[in-house]
């Protein structure tokens, strides 16, 4: 397994991180509290609809 930086993920105004599916729900929850704290929206792709 390679070890990447997250920031190596990032495409134009996207950035995607693939994660283990048990932690999925986790860290949708972070990046979405990260995202609001920054001023930033957080879109959820499998729910289709921004996280609150």
């Amino acid at each position: 397994m390679v070890n990447r930086p997250l920031i190596g993920e990032a495409s134009g105004l996207l950035i995607y991180f693939p994660m283990r599916w048990s932690m999925a729900e986790e860290a949708s929850a972070y990046a979405a509290e990260v995202a609001a704290s920054m001023g930033l929206d957080c879109f959820d792709p499998q729910a289709r609809k921004l996280r609150p």
